[in-house]
């Protein structure tokens, strides 16, 4: 029975998991007789892996196809058809799922091209197809895809030749938007011995998209993490209420994104939209939902193989050994440029490793010297020994290329201790053609986690640790990221206010701004200073100037009159240099300590986001910002400020303590107030001052607006 998921909008059939990757029958449409020809792949590939189930080719030229009868539509199968793979001409397309749809099939694959990809005719095309399909209860995988295939039932009809021919069935999904991707993917992990259980290409996402899937795979019995291959995201708030529902399961979402070289800045009024790059929005967004962003196709096969195998650690406390003293530090080095720390060992582990160590000291990471090579006594002991070391959460066996002596004599006893130890703990072995082929088919048949080299252990173990941060952050999240009651355009506000009018406006919906007085000119500057106190600042506000200081506009710290007068002077010159149109003077009180922004942008992805980082004129100078989904939670907000340099510093340093409260708490009511008012494109509160002192307060001295122009009747 067909019945809605969390990711689902209301009305929408659930995803049938089985009849997608494990069908008791599929009909082929357009099968051809030429082996050659894209066409036959489907039905070739079932009938060479030995597919169980029953396969019905299609098509009206044909009554025998490979030994099976083969019928001219899927109504005169005449059979119950539980998934079909439409591989005819784009113009037959809409007639063919018509036909599938009337037969009661329930997954209906189009592998054809000829759609969205192809402008706003194949986009309505596509549509069509879409409501041809849910009209009859069917889903609808594609177009321009090449379907999907289960290992682990041995279910192989994409139409695709290029796949491994030895299959190996195992725990890790792979969703894929590239049809090549999925392939590749594939194959890489499956000459490497890591298994898969099955593959899904999206291709155009008409229907069936990536939140489908690892919605349906987070409650699937065969699968422990997902692999995903992205090149944009159509559906976010489905994505993300499927990432919490495999989070809930326990299951790790992995990600590689295509397209990372697309960070330049886009044209924008306001520092946060210049900052707002489509990659760097994308992975801040990524580590706020939980899922495991990565940087290659090796990595993402590697991290998901070592999700797949061991729990995450309770810490990033990383163990080296090996047998090499320069492996070791190159080791240490990687580890700890990947973010991971190599803590010394115990004392007791000290002690008791000193008693038999004839060579070197015993140390972190752990240099076994020669002493070890050729005993296996030896190694056991030690291993074993370090096992019960409470300073350290993961393990990292460091091989140098061994050739079959030394490979035979001692690997087992590094894979027997990499099996039975309780934390997680890989084998990292160069390899080397015509030497270390024995010690990479020991590794192998070992079954332990083995890489062919210490980076790419390293950067797996350093992914494991960030999963393991992850999914404690995730299981703080809100169940569903909603906004609050809609807020009302306020009438009194242009399509690009002043600063005076954004921080007045903020100033009304409960955020602290700074006091300050707006003057039309410098008549009466004097009183108004005298009443504010010095030191203070001074802007000079002008129409349609974004970024005063940039221009000379902006005043800090002036001392008495005589200062205020010089720049009430220099504002005049540089006005009438600039020919600029003046709209006031603004005094405002002087707050000292450090400064942070704190911004707004719709993406038209993610929707309302919230930029935070390092402030004032440095906020497009030091890369130190990210980005979130509004609203946030407190929580989020934390986890956002851990994630800056400068949010670590706010948390204290050398007895300095900064109100990171009163912060926390403009960033939170900020994103509940932008994420409610639609009508806002950008914002900047730029710098927020956070006071140096614990119990100093937060405040918003400078600000900008932009407005999205109204929508004309």
């Amino acid at each position: 029975m067909n019945i809605e998921t969390a990711s689902q909008a209301p009305g929408r059939l659930a995803l049938d998991l089985e009849a997608l990757l494990a069908p008791r029958s599929i009909a082929i449409v357009g099968a051809s007789s030429n082996p050659e020809g894209y066409s036959s792949r489907s039905l070739t590939n079932l009938l060479r892996t030995g597919y169980s189930g029953s396969i019905y080719p299609v098509n009206p030229r044909h009554t025998e196809l490979a030994g099976l009868p083969c019928y001219p539509s899927v109504g005169h199968v005449g059979q119950p058809v539980d998934a079909a793979i439409l591989l005819v001409r784009g113009e037959l397309v809409a007639d063919a799922v018509r036909d599938c749809v009337a037969a009661g099939v329930k997954v209906i694959t189009v592998c054809s091209a000829g759609f969205a990809e192809d402008g706003e005719e194949g986009q309505a095309r596509q549509e069509q197809l879409v409501d041809l399909a849910r009209t009859g209860g069917s889903r609808l995988l594609g177009p321009n895809c090449i379907g999907a295939f289960d290992v682990v039932e041995n279910v192989v009809g994409c139409p695709t030749l290029n796949i491994t021919e030895v299959f190996t069935p195992g725990n890790i999904a792979i969703v894929s938007q590239s049809g090549g991707m999925a392939v590749n993917l594939f194959n890489r992990a499956q000459g490497r011995g890591i298994g898969i259980r099955g593959v899904v290409s999206v291709g155009n996402e008409a229907d069936i998209n990536v939140a489908d899937l690892i919605d349906a795979l987070a409650d699937d019995e065969h699968t422990k993490v997902v692999a995903l291959f992205v090149e944009e995201l159509r559906d976010v708030p489905a994505f993300s209420a499927a990432v919490a529902k495999a989070h809930r399961a326990g299951k790790p979402v992995v990600a590689l994104k295509a397209g990372r070289s697309e960070a330049g800045a886009r044209s924008s009024l306001t520092h946060t939209g210049a900052l707002a790059g489509s990659h760097a929005v994308f992975g801040d967004v990524m580590e706020q939902l939980g899922v495991l962003e990565v940087d290659s196709v090796d990595t993402l096969i590697d991290s998901a193989d070592l999700l797949s195998r061991v729990e995450p650690p309770a810490s990033n406390r990383l163990l080296i050994v090996s047998p090499s003293g320069g492996e070791c530090s190159h080791a240490a080095d990687r580890a700890t440029e990947l973010g991971l720390r190599v803590p010394p060992l115990s004392a007791r582990s000290i002690d008791a490793l000193s008693a038999d160590m004839r060579f070197g000291t015993p140390g972190n990471p752990l240099d076994l010297t020669g002493q070890v090579v050729g005993n296996a006594g030896y190694l056991a002991d030690v291993l074993s020994e370090l096992e019960r070391d409470p300073e350290f959460d993961m393990v990292l066996y460091a091989i140098p290329t061994w050739g079959p002596h030394d490979a035979q004599r001692l690997l087992p006893g590094f894979i027997a201790a990499a099996r039975s130890s309780t934390k997680p703990t890989v084998i990292s072995a160069w390899t080397a053609a015509n030497l270390t082929e024995h010690a990479e088919s020991v590794l192998a048949d070992g079954d332990a986690g083995h890489f062919g080299s210490v980076d790419a252990a390293l950067t797996a173990l350093s992914n494991l640790a960030r999963w393991s941060r992850l999914r404690a952050a995730a299981a703080k999240a809100p169940p569903e990221r909603l906004a609050g009651p809609a807020l009302p355009r306020p009438g009194e506000l242009p399509e690009l206010p002043t600063e005076h009018q954004s921080k007045a406006f903020l100033r009304r919906q409960g955020l602290p701004v700074s006091r300050e007085v707006l003057l039309a000119d410098a008549a009466g500057a004097a009183g108004v200073a005298a009443e504010i106190g010095f030191p203070l600042v001074a802007k000079q506000l002008c129409a349609g100037v974004v970024h005063k200081s940039d221009l000379g506009l902006v005043r800090v710290g002036l001392r008495d009159e005589a200062e205020l007068d010089q720049a009430v002077r220099d504002f005049a010159q540089i006005m009438a240099v600039r020919c600029l149109k003046p709209e006031g003077l603004l005094l405002a009180e002087l707050h000292r300590g450090t400064e942070v922004i704190v911004g707004g942008i719709r993406d038209p992805r993610f929707g309302p986001l919230l930029m935070i980082g390092a402030g004032g004129v440095l906020a497009e100078l030091l890369d130190d910002v990210v980005f979130r989904l509004c609203p946030l939670t407190r929580e989020e907000a934390e986890s956002a400020l851990d994630g800056l340099a400068v949010g670590l510093l706010l948390r204290g340093h050398r007895g300095t303590g900064y109100d990171r409260d009163a912060l926390v708490e403009i960033i939170v009511g900020f994103s509940e107030l932008f994420a409610a008012s639609d009508w806002l494109a950008q914002a900047d509160l730029n710098p927020v001052i956070v006071a140096d002192t614990p119990t100093g307060g937060a405040v918003i001295v400078d600000a900008a607006l932009v407005l999205t122009p109204p929508t004309k009747e």
